[in-house]
């Protein structure tokens, strides 16, 4: 797909879903648990643990550093992976306690390659969770990348590279600065209604005509069940 192209759909599945930051208005380190608490789960459930959470205790460094992890794991338990999700938010909240006095305001002072070394640098925290936080909270020009974005631009061959940042790179070629935020929700909507993994729903795809994958299906064949 060439850039025009591509422009094309994006500006159709901005229109489409109008991605909003869910981020806006949370805690620096309290949007970092949401998205670590993501993985896994849903935008509704990890929204409702998210909120269960709040109600019971402060969702900061040091109050989650202090948490029982039993206690932890019984609240986040409905978004899945809960054994593994809660030793890793504590050791990230114990992280920031002793190395950066329990705030996360020298990542968002930080210039953005630093500051995304210095997530990186915090147990657990990959790529994809760097960019994401640098994106929705410090606002820093990031093109978040998860399983369905790379799958889109692997079928609309927006790039032949493979690992996270090589991919990540030619994508940054595809999406305006300006919309790299809304862009990769809008992107990561598209792919988990429609352009599926298994069975890409290509007879209700707003975005057919532009798209070159190879094995989409013609508009009047239904997704087999």
């Amino acid at each position: 797909m060439e850039v025009p192209a591509f422009r094309r759909v994006l500006r159709v599945l901005l229109d489409r879903y109008k991605p909003k930051n869910w981020a806006v208005g949370l805690d620096s380190f309290e949007a970092l648990m949401s998205i670590i608490v993501s993985q896994n789960s849903t935008d509704l459930v990890t929204g409702r643990v998210m909120k269960e959470l709040a109600a019971r205790r402060p969702v900061r460094p040091k109050t989650i550093a202090e948490m029982r992890p039993e206690t932890l794991v019984e609240i986040l338990r409905p978004a899945g992976l809960a054994r593994q999700k809660v030793p890793k938010i504590q050791e990230i909240a114990r992280a920031i306690v002793e190395k950066h006095n329990g705030t996360m305001d020298a990542f968002i002072a930080a210039p953005a390659p630093v500051a995304r070394e210095m997530l990186l640098e915090l147990p657990g925290v990959g790529p994809k969770t760097a960019d994401v936080w640098l994106n929705l909270v410090a606002g820093r020009d990031t093109m978040p990348m998860d399983t369905h974005i790379s799958r889109l631009a692997k079928r609309w061959h927006l790039t032949a590279a493979t690992g996270y940042d090589a991919i990540n790179e030619d994508l940054r070629r595809y999406v305006p600065e300006a919309e790299r935020q809304a862009g990769h929700l809008a992107l990561i909507y598209f792919g988990r209604e429609i352009c599926q993994a298994r069975r890409p729903q290509c007879e209700v795809c707003p975005v057919y005509d532009d798209c070159d994958y190879e094995e989409k299906r013609p508009r009047g064949r239904a997704a087999k069940g």
